[in-house]
């Protein structure tokens, strides 16, 4: 076995576990009492696209691209660029999760590239969320804002009611390390 194989086998486990960990919840929305969202009592999804795996937070590498049976993935994302430490691309990239409709509190951290990446930060319908974050060379940034994910009527293919939520990065060399993801708490 080479060693090229065993890492795409790897990551194919990886993606696998992952797609299972999105996929149970959503299996379970529809009898789940409110305010239990995923199995286990965790409360957050993890992605990170930078290192190795660790525990909960699978290692999402290009050319993931979304898949519906995956549950996420990147879409229209022509240049995109893994590095050491995360994923860039010249001028976009699109990362795209299932999730039911409900609100969500979302945290990225932006960075980790070999030069300054200016990272903007859209989601849902391109409802900027994140404004123009420089980051110099090798550090990181982490940003955080709420978002509410609509799913639409059958057949609504919008990025507003397509039910997954919708990440647009854009900026000069933007750029992605970690995504964190987790239903709002209500007072």
């Amino acid at each position: 076995m080479t060693l090229l194989s065993s890492s795409f086998r790897s990551l194919t486990s990886t993606r696998r576990a992952a797609a299972i960990l999105l996929a149970l919840p959503l299996a379970l929305v529809g009898t789940a009492s409110a305010g239990v969202f995923y199995p286990d009592g965790a409360t957050t999804l993890h992605f990170a696209f930078e290192g190795s795996p660790n525990g909960d937070r699978p290692i999402i590498r290009p050319p993931a691209f979304y898949q519906p049976d995956d549950g996420f993935g990147f879409v229209d994302s022509p240049g995109l660029i893994g590095t050491a430490l995360g994923v860039t691309a010249p001028k976009y990239f699109r990362f795209d999760v299932n999730l039911p409709a409900g609100v969500y509190d979302v945290s990225v951290t932006l960075g980790g590239t070999t030069g300054e990446s200016v990272t903007s930060v859209k989601a849902e319908n391109h409802q900027p969320v994140v404004a123009e974050t420089k980051v110099a060379r090798g550090q990181k940034a982490v940003q955080s804002f709420t978002i509410t994910v609509k799913r639409g009527a059958a057949g609504d293919t919008s990025l507003e009611g397509d039910g997954r939520l919708t990440l647009e990065f854009e900026g000069t060399n933007p750029s992605l390390m970690k995504l964190d993801i987790k239903p709002h708490a209500t007072p």
